[in-house]
């Protein structure tokens, strides 16, 4: 059994050995690998450190940042002549890391059939689209998936914030390319609960390297903006400027020019810090909002606040935290940001398979769904607001039900238009705006009884599951509609069948 983290910038395995969890090295003897996958002509991939190594001569070829783009129905990316949804590109990641951690432990690779047992970690955020797409990911790499977990959670398993007394712990999580923020009950002798969660999947360390980069070449000019290789070396000499920022006051980069020269730039991490203050500013806003989704669940104080994922090793970060939200407890960092995710996932597979309850974790959903109604049957005009039948902050997996009714005489069908809200806040009572959130569903159900006046009733059942991915049941009398399987981003069976690139070693 395996914990993955299936990272923007970086993937991580981990499984159980003794009471423990500990990181798989990759063929290379990394203990991350890259979320980079290099497309050949021949038709097969490299992913990895090999990947990032071919970016700068063949760039078109090179595929980085895929899981940002996860659970969207418009986005494919083109290489070596052939088209690819988010989620193959994720496939062939987990492909090659599952392989390597498979032939680290001593086990042969199946010629069919599930490769391993997997839990999987996804951003706290991610939506039902996004799910489910990652869920697709895992079942083209032969993974038996036994569940999706949010990597707040599986942080917080991993450094045991479970154990030790009643109290509020804060998992905020600043990735590669992920922001998650999460507050968690913890109470003696029952299973600890997720209370509150918000974020940004968008937001994470490759923004702070654009920004670093930007500041960089506003430094050595535009030759080396036009030049794909230079362009490609200055990428590995930004992320290695970022991590010596974290360490010193200043830092001087060899930034190579299309001429053959390198081009000397210090940067200040005072003003690095200047130049990606927004950023910060950004997940202090979406911690707030947190603390109070978590004040509406009735929890007033926090005890423990870990920082996890590798972005937080910012000195930025703790003090900015410190200094905009006092209420919080001095921030602790987790002591291996990189494969906290990781190892969490593994113990919760070790429990999902039923060998371990000692890690239990309830928790809720970070967005919430509903479907979109008449704001007033009897003036139709005033048009359509939401019915949040699942709110977000609602315990998962979770089962709710309500009626609506027919709006017309003799009305013989019925729209179905199920939504996801784009943040952790819904206003309620139909007020918010249709338009303002992600629509997840469309159907229709037809065969409503003839002749009937309005006010006919219709049952419309929602179910969230704990992998984040809903189900809708609409019934009324002579008729019914299931939508379960029409999730924005969802890849067809056909889709699902095509063979994947085979993988370099």
């Amino acid at each position: 059994m395996l914990g993955i983290d299936l990272g923007t910038t970086y993937t991580c395995v981990a499984s159980i050995r003794g009471q423990g969890a500990v990181v798989l090295p990759n063929a290379d003897g990394e203990s991350t690998t890259p979320s980079v996958v290099y497309f050949a002509e021949d038709g097969t991939a490299v992913v990895g450190s090999a990947a990032v190594a071919r970016r700068d001569r063949e760039p078109g070829r090179v595929v980085s940042l895929i899981k940002r783009e996860m659970g969207r129905a418009d986005v494919t990316v083109d290489a070596a002549g052939r088209r690819y949804h988010p989620q193959q590109v994720s496939a062939v990641i987990l492909i090659k890391v599952v392989q390597d951690a498979l032939r680290h432990l001593g086990f042969p690779v199946p010629e069919s059939g599930p490769v391993a047992d997997a839990v999987v970690a996804v951003p706290a955020y991610f939506g039902a689209a996004e799910r489910r797409a990652t869920a697709q990911a895992a079942a083209l790499a032969r993974l038996n998936l036994l569940d999706l977990v949010s990597e707040p959670v599986a942080a917080a398993v991993a450094h045991g914030l479970h154990h030790g007394g009643a109290r509020t712990a804060m998992v905020y999580d600043l990735g590669g390319g992920t922001f998650d923020v999460t507050v968690i009950r913890v109470e003696e002798g029952v299973p600890a609960k997720v209370v509150a969660i918000a974020g940004d999947h968008r937001l994470g360390g490759a923004d702070w390297d654009r920004r670093l980069t930007a500041l960089v070449l506003s430094r050595v000019g535009d030759a080396v903006r036009g030049d794909p290789v230079a362009m490609g070396g200055l990428t590995r000499q930004v992320e290695q400027l970022k991590i010596a920022l974290t360490g010193a006051d200043r830092h001087t980069a060899l930034i190579p020019g299309p001429d053959g020269a390198t081009h000397p730039v210090t940067v200040a991490r005072e003003e690095y810090e200047e130049a990606t203050a927004d950023l910060l500013d950004r997940t202090v806003e979406l911690t707030r909002d947190a603390l109070e989704l978590a004040r509406r669940s009735g929890v007033e104080k926090i005890d423990d606040l870990l920082l996890s994922g590798g972005m937080s090793r910012s000195p930025a970060v703790a003090r900015t935290l410190a200094e905009q939200l006092p209420e919080l407890p001095p921030a602790r960092l987790a002591h291996d940001a990189d494969h906290t995710v990781a190892k969490g996932a593994a113990r919760l597979a070790k429990r999902a398979l039923g060998q371990d309850s000692a890690d239990e974790v309830d928790t809720v959903t970070a967005k919430g769904y509903g479907v979109a109604v008449v704001r007033d049957a009897d003036r139709p005009s005033l048009g359509h607001g939401v019915l949040w039948l699942i709110p977000p902050g609602t315990d998962v997996p979770v089962v709710r039900h309500h009626e609506v009714c027919t709006i017309r005489d003799g009305q013989r069908r019925m729209a179905v238009r199920v939504y996801e809200s784009a943040t952790g806040f819904v206003l309620g009572d139909l007020a918010d705006d249709p338009a303002d959130h992600t629509a997840l569903v469309d159907g229709e159900i037809t065969g409503l009884p003839a002749g009937v006046p309005k006010g006919e009733p219709v049952e419309i059942e929602f179910e969230l599951g704990g992998d984040g991915v809903l189900h809708v049941h609409v019934r009324a009398r002579d008729a019914s509609l299931r939508l379960e399987a029409k999730v924005a981003g969802a890849m067809t069976e056909d889709e699902m069948g095509a063979p994947l690139p085979g993988i370099r070693r």
